[in-house]
C-alpha cells in the first residue's frame, strides 16, 4: 500500500516527481481541489495497460440540462496507457471521481509508474 505523494514544480529549475510502482490495489492518491494537480502515469512495458482513478464516496452526478438526468461516476475513472507510454491526467478535470479516499490501480501484469506534480 503505497501513496502518490505530491511533487511540488513551485521551484527553481527542473523537478524530479516521487514516483511509486502501481499495484493491483491499495495504492492512494490525495487529490487537492484546484490545486493543478497533474497525474503523471509511465508505461514501462511493451504492452497498454489501464489504470483506474476510483474515489469511494463517488456515485452519480448530476447532467447539466438533461431534466434531472445522472451520470455515475462509482465505477472510477479509467486512463488507458499505451505501451512504453506517458500520459498525463489533470486531475481538477475529473474531480468528480474524486471524492472520497481515492485509490489508484493497475491491471494485473502491468508495469507502471505514477507521481504528481503540482
Amino acid at each position: 500500500m503505497a501513496v502518490v505523494t505530491n511533487t511540488s514544480k513551485s521551484v527553481l529549475g527542473s523537478v524530479t516527481p516521487v514516483q511509486i510502482s502501481l499495484a493491483t490495489s491499495g495504492d492512494t492518491l490525495t487529490y487537492v481541489a484546484n490545486a493543478g494537480q497533474e497525474l503523471i502515469l509511465v508505461n514501462t512495458s511493451a504492452s497498454p495497460v489501464v489504470v483506474t482513478i476510483d474515489g469511494a464516496s463517488g456515485s452519480t452526478i448530476p447532467v447539466p440540462n438533461t431534466g434531472g438526468a445522472t451520470f455515475s461516476v462509482a465505477s472510477g475513472y479509467t486512463v488507458s496507457v499505451a505501451a512504453s507510454s506517458t500520459a498525463i491526467v489533470m486531475l481538477d478535470t475529473i474531480s468528480s471521481f474524486l471524492q472520497g479516499v481515492v485509490a489508484i490501480t493497475a491491471a494485473t501484469g502491468a508495469v507502471v509508474k505514477a507521481a504528481i506534480i503540482q
